[in-house]
């Protein structure tokens, strides 16, 4: 792979087609810093009637360098970019913010409070400078150090800033310590929100009842129960801090004469962009049996997401691709239940479980609000009209599965009626719902699945045996959803690179009903084959086992503790998925094994 100077060779095999992969790896110089200065302070004072006052102060500074140069002698460097390629970036960011806390505490008699007052403000600066050049001149001995001799400058800077408030007041009243009442208000300002609604308010309130605490409650069984009801708002603003605002971009032209520069609005204002909201109702129930060896929570939901920031795509005919818009109506319900259980506790082992189920279901309740008639499935429908590109449809889940349902490969018997859809034996063959003999978005694709699991599973048993020894398996399982097989086909050939799954693809002499001949029209349907297989799986997620010295020969040897533990996460998984993982997609799930000691001396 070298000369015998000592430089990297081009074409190692003197093969002009088989460039050496090294080139980049040995020329490229690199230089890459990074700093970070993080503080946090706080003070706090008594104050008269019993009020207690803290202030906080959070702060974070960084700076990084980020530069990069690519020699003659190097892929980039002389093929992309000629002469010498070489870039710099500079970035520096600082972000601070303040709390104020006003706490009061007082028991009067029956009565028992908690007042909390609060005042919060943030910022957050960022300082980003970038530059390029090429082709250097007399040479490019200085890389990056000489930015300056390259004849091809490209500079360019983006300066950030975004701050926002909070003040909050929250009352917690406890009545003969079994009626609880928590209520609070929020008031939440944020820059990156339009001018007409920069701040929101955000009540909520909660009520919860101790029964196993009243005179009345006589169930030997039960030692503990509480019923809990709470209703609340709550926001978001996870969008561009600039996302409200026409934003200017530039680029050169000539106008004939010499290249000037010219500068367009690329986005589109939006004044009245305001904060998501989602309004929810929890109903739950705490339960203790048998002492406590039995401890149970269930809780369901059901929560309500208005105003949906999201980047609405816009007519070709305005002159821009999409607008950060507040949309649509989403409705969320599910219930979730935490059991825990000692299943044996005796003077040298003891085991502990605790199992986790939850589920959700969420329902576009509304989207643009545009009433119209339109297919869906070979149906005409008239309604509120959903958005096709983004596969949302009012009175469906968000990540319901639109698309073709495949029903097995085309055989060499079939090859007429395959050609009725300009397709050919070996090819997908998917339902033809409207029955037009063509496949179409609009009359074809149809719900089959749901890209979310149904149902999430968590099991986890932890041991105590041998006085010494510690040891934990915790399982969990994602059930009921399905994912696009990235698999079916197989359009480039990557042997020479790297390893792939060998899967029996139809040929005329293996006719499966499964995998399409690797010449499949990739393209079918309109869009692409897309064809969806079960993602659920059951995953051993951790297992470890610990030993913990003795304290007596701890002594002995003169330390205070040790512990020897070793760990495996992700043991092994469970699946009918055909890939690498349901969760990791088209890349291998690590396997990972620990072994560890802590000392403390």
């Amino acid at each position: 792979m070298f000369n015998d100077d000592g430089t990297v060779k081009w074409y190692p095999n003197d093969y002009a087609s088989a460039v050496n992969p090294l080139l980049n790896y040995y020329g490229q110089n690199r230089l890459y810093k990074l700093g970070n200065l993080f503080a946090s302070m706080y003070a706090e004072f008594k104050l008269p009637f019993g009020f207690d006052y803290r202030v906080s102060f959070q702060s974070r500074i960084s700076n990084a360098k980020d530069y990069n140069f690519w020699d003659t002698n190097t892929l980039t460097g002389a093929s992309t970019y000629q002469g010498g390629y070489g870039t710099r970036q500079d970035y520096s960011e600082s972000e601070w913010m303040v709390d104020n806390i006003l706490k009061w505490n007082k028991e009067i008699g029956i009565n028992k409070f908690d007042l909390t007052l609060l005042y919060n403000a943030e910022q957050d600066r960022s300082y980003t400078s970038q530059y390029s050049n090429q082709t250097y001149v007399p040479n490019d001995a200085l890389g990056f150090h000489g930015m300056q001799f390259g004849t091809v400058p490209n500079e360019t800077s983006n300066d950030t800033q975004s701050g926002g408030n909070a003040l909050m007041a929250r009352l917690n009243y406890t009545l003969l310590g079994k009626y609880l009442l928590t209520t609070s208000v929020r008031r939440d300002g944020y820059s990156a929100f339009g001018l007409q609604n920069p701040t929101a308010i955000f009540p909520a309130v909660a009520l919860a009842w101790r029964i196993s605490d009243e005179n009345f409650f006589k169930i030997d069984l039960i030692n503990r129960m509480k019923l809990r009801l709470s209703w609340g708002v709550n926001g978001n603003r996870d969008i561009g801090i600039y996302a409200a605002l026409a934003q200017l971009g530039s680029n050169l032209y000539d106008n004939g004469s010499k290249v000037v520069m010219g500068t367009y609005t690329n986005s589109v204002s939006n004044p009245g962009l305001r904060w998501e909201r989602t309004q929810s109702i929890n109903a739950g129930l705490d339960i203790g049996l048998f002492k406590d060896r039995i401890d149970m929570s269930v809780d369901y939901y059901d929560m309500t997401t208005t105003d949906l920031l999201m980047n609405r795509q816009l007519p070709e005919i305005t002159g821009y691709s999409s607008i950060t818009a507040n949309l649509g109506e989403l409705g969320n319900h599910g219930f979730e239940m935490t059991l825990n259980t000692v299943n044996v506790k005796e003077s040298k082992f003891n085991w502990r479980s605790s199992l986790v189920f939850s589920f959700n279901r969420n329902k576009i309740k509304k989207l643009f609000g545009d009433i119209g008639t339109y297919t869906l499935s070979g149906k005409e429908i008239t309604g509120e009209v959903p958005d096709y590109s983004n596969g949302w449809f009012p009175g469906q889940a968000i990540d319901v599965v639109w698309n073709y349902k495949t029903t097995g490969i085309w055989q060499l018997n079939e090859a007429a009626e395959a050609a009725v859809y300009k397709q050919k034996p070996g090819d997908v063959k998917a339902l033809d719902v409207d029955g037009s003999g063509n496949y179409t978005s609009t009359g074809d694709k149809m719900f089959i699945g749901y890209e979310r699991p149904r149902y999430r599973l968590g099991l986890k048993n932890e041991f105590d045996f041998l006085t010494n020894f510690t040891a934990s398996i915790f399982i969990r399982a994602d059930l009921g959803q399905i994912g696009r097989d990235p698999y079916i086909t197989e359009n480039t050939s990557m042997f020479d690179r790297l390893n792939t799954f060998q899967r029996p693809y139809w040929t005329p002499t293996n006719n499966n009903s499964e995998w399409p001949a690797l010449g499949a029209l990739y393209n079918a349907f309109g869009g692409g084959i897309a064809i969806y297989k079960p993602a659920s799986f059951v995953r051993i997620q951790d297992v470890s086992l610990a030993y913990s010295l003795p304290a007596a020969l701890s002594k002995r040897i003169k330390i205070n503790n040790m512990r020897i533990f070793a760990s495996v996460r992700n043991l092994c998984v469970f699946t009918k998925w055909p890939g690498y993982d349901p969760e990791s997609g088209n890349t291998p799930m690590p396997k990972t094994y620990t072994l560890g000691i802590n000392l403390s001396l």
